[in-house]
């Protein structure tokens, strides 16, 4: 039923525990340049003594945000095949997983449909197993929210700042991306935190 010696030999325990360590990353960089908006909109001379600090984040963290990107993808790779280890028919294939986080519109319904047959297979394992499987469908729909408010401020900051970059609300716009790009690196910061726990445990629970 399983091809697992132990819960070290997963293939996503690795680059899990690195993926957690890199969200961590993002969510200061985000932070911090949530701090550089708010002074901004409330204190443009000191922004402006600044300004130069808040580019050279912005540089760094656009390169983090890529290699995160491809991080997540290869765990969510890496997560299914333990998953088709470790549950006799798991429905979902690794291709598959990757295919319903990265084609659009598809990924609408596919997304939702991943996280929740996660929370659906550990639902039924009972204990602490059945609380982590509540958390993960808990975090769908912020998930949701947090990346579709995120994607519609952003292009709106970034149309009006290509329209009139001296619009007076440009700022107040871009503060408000940095929040809400601040709560979607948390909720994914969170679901990777359960999801690595969970399946850490299932394993434990297979050898023992």
């Amino acid at each position: 039923m399983n091809n697992l010696n132990d819960a070290e030999s997963l293939k996503s325990a690795s680059v899990g525990r690195f993926l957690v360590r890199l969200l961590w990353v993002v969510l200061g960089i985000g932070l911090v340049s949530t701090l550089f908006s708010l002074l901004q909109v409330i204190a443009q001379p000191v922004y402006q003594l600044l300004a130069f600090l808040d580019g050279l984040v912005s540089i760094v963290s656009l390169i983090v945000g890529v290699v995160s990107i491809i991080v997540f993808l290869v765990w969510l790779h890496r997560l299914h095949a333990d998953l088709k280890n470790l549950f006799h028919e798991y429905p979902i294939s690794p291709g598959g997983a990757i295919a319903r986080f990265l084609i659009p519109i598809y990924s609408l319904w596919g997304i939702a449909n991943t996280l929740s047959t996660f929370a659906d297979r550990f639902k039924g394992e009972g204990g602490d197993l059945t609380s982590l499987s509540e958390k993960v469908r808990s975090l769908i729909a912020p998930l949701y929210g947090f990346m579709i408010g995120s994607n519609a401020v952003g292009r709106i900051a970034f149309t009006q700042a290509a329209k009139n970059p001296e619009d007076k609300f440009l700022p107040i716009w871009f503060l408000l991306s940095c929040i809400l790009d601040v709560g979607l690196t948390t909720i994914l910061l969170q679901l990777a935190k359960t999801m690595r726990t969970a399946i850490t445990q299932k394993a434990k629970r297979a050898i023992s």
